[in-house]
């Protein structure tokens, strides 16, 4: 029933009855109307006395025999005690907006997330762990309230042990532990100690076997209404068969993931006279495999390719094509064809393998020798030129028909002279939007914020088109910077390329860089640049468990230096604590973070950058 005074619209006024259905009587709809009226009244009474009319994020539910409620809208302790001997009716209402909440979670961290926030806030718990089962073993997924050395206890618990977690786990029943029973789980932080808790610990059931548990922590007096195990029983069976669902999710999520991962680059090449990144992000949230797709192509002339491209669908089918396309470009460019033949051959192969699908692509064919820089499309965005002063123009350039729609197409290479310093930004529509191509303000925007760091406005231009909602589909980005011509800037960049298993790759790291900065004059780097390129280079090998691609950079004033391997977690700061000052590992990035000038990580390929800079000091 609407709540309302005049023009004044409050609220609804709802009625729950539990367990079934209740049909109102003539007289009982009228006690209502009047019940609403009245009800009304004391709300714009209370608007008018300055009280907020904004409803909480979890309403109260109470008995509806109540009625001493105070004029600030409180319980009175008298009726506060009440509504907790009433507290089944609360326990439905909020059991059944969880189920609707955890509808459409899709993630088990975010199903996990939600069932906390509503046990917390509407159940009025004080406390909550949910743990899964992996193989004979506990594995803790979320927790609010517990302390560490609980939760410590918790995750990696055997099956075996004896625990009320276990046993409820084992004999798929709600285990009910009293205050003097229950186990320290409290933080003990708070006056009223939280290991003084009823605690009640449920499986998570979903169909005929349990897989994990949600311990919760109550007030006695709120542990005594939980104890009622059949309201408690639809809970259980609520966050198994929520839990499994999003457990099979998040496997198809990431075997998606290291699918797409595979089909991409492992790590892109250092080139002398170009300087590149490249982002990848899937779908949000989704499950299926995008087809976009870029390469990085080191020429047999000496030049180099830039190739970006996407295959229509979202499957396996659209997943395995685009394999077979960026296979078939590489291939082609390396027999030494132009970019215009390239995207032909490829059109070719396209058709003859009677997938159904077409594929748009781009590419540009750059001398770094010469500044030379040809560029094709196959029904793909034309790259964005933008200048050392930040201004940006879509390269011109005629658009063909995508790839596998016609037998015999004509691409046209239209060519550019690129001035040192001048930046190609290649993208898919999964970046740009619905608008096709990437808005020029929108690049010079982010060009204006990141300054010449080529890595923040990867960043940027991700996150920018992102936009406010989440990305329906897969976006790839690849930016290249021309930094003039390769037979002068060569002799300010090298390189060292690191075997996975290479012993003396470190010491052959400081030996290069040794080398370097006594060539390049910039002898007062070498105490912090050794130290940091030992610490970079050190944490790939024994973290990444690949290949490295060390890169100097001598700029005007300062030392650059990138490390690329093919794993795809980002290199993190350790935060050390008082009780881990004599750790061996964990410091490698904050001396990074200490002697560098600035520093950063970011996916490059299938893996990861980590570079730094350091400035020279002024003579």
């Amino acid at each position: 029933m609407s709540l309302r005074l005049g023009e004044r619209t409050f609220g609804t006024l709802s009625l729950i009855w539990p367990p079934v259905f209740h049909e109102l009587s003539e007289s009982e709809e009228a006690y209502l109307r009047e019940t609403a009226e009245r009800l009304s009244v004391r709300l714009g009474r209370l608007a008018d006395n300055g009280v907020s009319m904004t409803p909480p994020r979890f309403p109260l539910v109470m008995s509806g025999q109540s009625e001493a409620v105070a004029e600030d809208g409180r319980l009175s302790p008298r009726e506060e005690q009440r509504s907790l001997s009433h507290g089944s009716a609360s326990f439905v209402f909020h059991l059944r907006m969880l189920g609707m909440a955890l509808m459409g979670a899709t993630r088990t961290r975010d199903a996990a997330a939600l069932t906390i926030e509503r046990l917390i806030n509407g159940f009025q718990a004080q406390a909550v762990a949910i743990s899964l089962t992996e193989a004979d073993r506990l594995h803790v997924v979320a927790a609010s309230g517990c302390p560490k050395e609980y939760l410590k206890s918790l995750n990696g618990m055997h099956i075996g042990k004896n625990s009320p977690e276990t046993e409820a786990i084992v004999q798929r029943r709600v285990v009910f532990e009293p205050q003097e029973e229950a186990l320290p789980r409290g933080d003990g932080q708070t006056a009223d100690s939280r290991d003084e808790l009823t605690w009640v610990v449920i499986p998570l059931i979903a169909g005929d076997h349990a897989l994990g548990s949600c311990s919760i922590g109550f007030t006695p007096e709120r542990g005594l209404i939980a104890a009622e195990e059949t309201p408690l029983s639809s809970l259980s069976t609520l966050l198994g068969e929520t839990l499994e669902r999003t457990q099979l999710y998040d496997a198809q999520y990431a075997l998606s993931q290291k699918l797409q991962q595979a089909l991409l680059p492992r790590m892109l090449p250092q080139l002398a006279g170009v300087l590149t990144t490249s982002r990848y992000e899937p779908p949000a949230g989704g499950i299926e495999l995008g087809g976009d797709w870029y390469d990085l192509i080191s020429l047999p002339d000496g030049g180099v390719a830039a190739v970006i491209g996407d295959v229509q669908g979202h499957n396996i089918a659209a997943a395995v094509a685009m394999g077979q396309l960026r296979s078939a470009v590489h291939g082609y460019a390396l027999e030494g064809h132009d970019p215009s033949t390239v995207l032909y051959r490829t059109n070719r192969l396209l058709i003859d393998l009677d997938t159904e699908l077409f594929a748009t692509c781009a590419c540009v064919w750059l001398d770094p020798a010469t500044g030379t820089a040809q560029v094709v499309s196959a029904g793909h965005p034309r790259p964005l030129m933008c200048s050392v002063r930040g201004a940006c123009e879509t390269a011109v350039a005629d658009i063909g028909v995508p790839l596998g729609v016609e037998d015999n197409p004509s691409y046209q290479a239209s060519v550019h002279t690129l001035d040192p310093g001048t930046l190609l930004v290649l993208y898919t529509d999964g970046l740009s939007g619905r608008q096709g191509e990437l808005a020029q303000e929108t690049v010079e925007a982010a060009l204006a914020g990141s300054g010449v760091e080529l890595e923040v406005l990867g960043d940027r231009l991700m996150e920018s088109g992102a936009g406010q909602a989440p990305r329906a589909d897969d976006a790839a980005l690849m930016l290249l910077r021309y930094e003039g011509p390769s037979r002068q800037v060569n002799e300010s960049v090298r390189r060292l390329h690191v075997h996975r298993h290479d012993l003396q790759g470190v010491r052959r790291a400081r030996r290069l860089l040794n080398e370097c900065l006594e060539t390049w004059h910039l002898e007062s780097l070498t105490d912090s640049a050794e130290v940091v390129t030992s610490e970079v280079v050190t944490n790939a090998l024994v973290h990444a468990d690949s290949d490295l691609d060390v890169c100097l950079r001598r700029y005007p004033g300062r030392l650059r230096v990138e490390v690329r391997d093919s794993d795809t977690h980002p290199a993190m700061l350790v935060d050390l604590g008082a009780d881990k000052d004599k750790a061996e590992g964990g410091r490698g990035l904050l001396i990074v973070s200490a002697l560098a000038s600035s520093w950063g990580n970011s996916p490059s390929g299938r893996g990861k950058t980590v570079w730094f800079e350091i400035q020279a000091m002024d003579p």
